[in-house]
């Protein structure tokens, strides 16, 4: 409806009763402020929105961009929700203090749409400023300081962990860690600790520990135990505070070992994050699927693969097969529990007078 502008007088469609220059004027499409302040922390780049959070980029002037972007979308307010945000950071500049000192980074915002009532889109621009106030965060905070709320405790069934084994699990922890920083950022090691009977890592996350246990489980096996310990009562929330210990143990046993089992003999052949599969050193050659609390509890390694002698099959019939130890030159007749062929090389176990084959080692390998 054409009127008079009550705010300037001019004759023109009014909306409430203004032109639309007016009413543009008296109504903006957003609202932000001149200044806007993001705590940065000065050790990671970490900068704190609701929750600090690690930038996306790599680049430091990317970083800038993307903190100078978020600090000025949480402080937009559109006042229709189909207008649509520009937000354009420009070159930062570093202002002087020393250990005070200040980044300033300008900041164009174009917002474009209309208000209900308007008929036509308009277009506003607002430059303001970003400034990133260096601190230190509560996670490099604490990291500094050896922070860590549970200990994951890796070993082994029954054994220590060889140096192979040392070496090949804190490589396999510190990959699986830096996969988790990117989800939980305290899942950060404050310490690491070699002990004769495995290795110990302090953590400043309990999820975090818990993670990497399963991680460990799942690759190698084994089975994962976790206690908690009273250390405090939060002062602000007044809740206990713990601290948990996660011990995963990985299995004592390796693909191609001898084991006894409710008294007999068998032969590992697989093992995943729950089970340990054998095979009966016997002719039948059944096939058993034990637990790891079972594995634990009630079975004995009887010898490894690699201390199993090394004998070459000299002779094949249907239902045995003859074997010359490679040392001993000592000849033994065994049941033909697996095709073999003359010539190959096979492990087998002599004990209490009898000999049993335990597999071919072009199969283990």
């Amino acid at each position: 409806m054409k009127g008079f502008c009550y705010r300037c007088g001019a004759e023109d469609e009014l909306i409430e009763g203004l032109c639309p220059i007016c009413y543009a004027q008296e109504h903006p499409l957003i609202e932000v402020p001149e200044v806007v302040e993001m705590e940065v922390c000065h050790l990671c780049g970490s900068y704190k929105r609701k929750v600090w959070q690690s930038p996306k980029g790599n680049d430091v002037y990317e970083i800038l961009d993307e903190i100078a972007y978020y600090a000025t979308k949480d402080n937009i307010k559109k006042h229709h929700p189909d207008i649509e945000v520009e937000i354009i950071p420009h070159e930062p500049k570093q202002l002087p203090g020393g250990k005070r000192s200040r980044v300033e980074i300008p900041v164009t915002v174009i917002a474009t749409g209309k208000l209900a009532g308007e008929k036509e889109e308009r277009e506003e621009r607002k430059d303001i400023t970003v400034y990133l106030k260096m601190v230190q965060c509560p996670r490099c905070s604490r990291y500094k300081s050896s922070y860590y709320v549970a200990t994951l405790q890796v070993r082994a069934m029954n054994r220590f962990l060889t140096d192979e084994e040392v070496e090949e699990l804190d490589r396999f922890v510190r990959e699986e860690v830096a996969k988790r920083l990117e989800k939980d950022r305290m899942a950060f090691i404050t310490k690491f600790t070699r002990l004769k009977e495995g290795i110990d890592y302090q953590m400043g996350s309990m999820g975090g520990a818990r993670n990497i246990a399963q991680a460990i489980k799942a690759r190698y096996g084994g089975k994962i135990t976790e206690t908690a310990k009273l250390v405090g009562v939060d002062k602000n929330t007044g809740k206990n505070q713990y601290r948990i210990t996660v011990v995963v143990r990985i299995p004592e046993y390796k693909i191609g070992d001898v084991v006894e089992y409710n008294e007999k003999l068998h032969v590992v052949t697989s093992m995943n994050e729950n089970k340990l599969y054998m095979l009966t050193m016997d002719k039948r050659r059944d096939k058993i699927s034990l637990s790891w609390n079972e594995v634990e509890k009630n079975t004995k390694l009887v010898r490894k693969w690699e201390e199993c002698d090394t004998s070459t099959v000299i002779s094949v019939t249907k239902d045995n097969i003859m074997v010359m130890d490679d040392e001993t030159y000592e000849v033994y007749e065994l049941d033909k529990v697996a095709d073999v062929k003359e010539g190959e090389k096979v492990k087998i176990l002599k004990k209490d007078g009898v000999a049993y084959f335990v597999g071919k080692i072009d199969e283990k390998s």
